[in-house]
């Protein structure tokens, strides 16, 4: 993250020392969130480094690094070396600064403030912590030997409904709802037969375009429902496979959000035997009731 400072510094022409780059990454923090670090760096390096393993170092806050925990397959690894060792390496790249004042700048790394640097409680939890005194030799035997031990766990593949959860979460980037959006797939034999996604119906204005006056209005969220010109994911997938042509009897429908009332009773009579979601959406209680009265197993999937 600090490759995400240094190329802001080099547009604003501040010259990269530690001192400045904590001070920018603090000032970053406060302008847009305490995790823009973290989301910079993954965004960049989910597209330089697709479908491989990433490594993201220098976390240096406690909401850059719950940014992180809730992408899957991550570990948090401390590399640790000791205060002379520091400063040492430290001199040795070129840097002039005596050790006194170096400990006074690392302890700029130590601040409990939400939008600063928290190195010292980002390392007390890490799960993994591996000590870095010795030479660049040493330190790769010790990276290798936590790559043996830890990537076979982590890189356990998604089963069947982890991995439908996810597209569906993917379907869920192409709603034009400016409100809330919502990805839904439909799956039998384990094959995606139909999907959808909430926003306003073919070949009318797209929501974000002003497309539908209530969730432009930005109302109160449950009020004024009829009013809505969005379709919803499970009724947008639905009507897909209808128009398709293709039987939804039997299927399992995977979709971001707990389904509606309207879109229960649709799920109910398009002969679909199951449902899972990924969290709740409110005013969903009676929804809940109707599609257990009908028969149909739901299921909550937190991936």
């Amino acid at each position: 993250m600090s490759d995400i400072l240094r190329d802001i510094a080099k547009k604003r022409k501040i010259k990269p020392t530690r001192e400045n780059l904590i001070a920018l990454g603090n000032e970053l923090r406060k302008a847009y969130g305490p995790s823009i670090l973290a989301q910079l760096a993954l965004e960049k390096a989910r597209k330089e480094a697709f479908g491989q393993h990433i490594v993201v170092s220098s976390i240096r806050n406690l909401y850059e690094l719950s940014y992180l925990e809730r992408q899957r397959g991550f570990v948090l690894v401390a590399i640790i070396a000791d205060l002379k060792t520091r400063y040492k390496r430290y001199i040795e790249r070129g840097e002039k600064i005596s050790f006194e004042e170096f400990k006074k700048l690392e302890k700029k790394e130590q601040s409990n403030k939400l939008e600063e640097q928290q190195l010292h409680l980002i390392i007390k939890k890490a799960k993994v912590k591996i000590l870095n005194n010795s030479t660049l030799d040493v330190f790769y035997k010790k990276i290798d030997k936590f790559l043996k031990d830890f990537i076979p766990k982590l890189d356990k593949r998604l089963d069947w409904h982890g991995y439908f959860m996810e597209i569906a979460k993917q379907v869920a980037t192409r709603s034009n709802c400016i409100k809330r959006k919502i990805g839904c797939v439909i799956v039998k034999d384990r094959r995606i037969i139909s999907t959808g996604y909430n926003g306003t119906p073919r070949g009318v204005k797209n929501c974000n375009e002003n497309g539908c006056p209530r969730c432009n209005a930005w109302g109160e969220p449950g009020k004024a429902l009829s009013e809505c010109f969005c379709s919803h994911a499970e009724e947008n997938a639905i009507v897909q496979a209808a128009y398709h042509g293709i039987s939804t009897k039997g299927a399992s429908l995977y979709v971001t959000f707990s389904p509606c009332l309207t879109c229960a009773k649709m799920i109910i009579n398009a002969g679909i035997r199951e449902v899972y979601y990924n969290a709740n959406y409110p005013l969903t209680e009676n929804a809940k009731a109707l599609l257990k009265e009908a028969g149909i197993k739901l299921y909550v999937l937190n991936v």
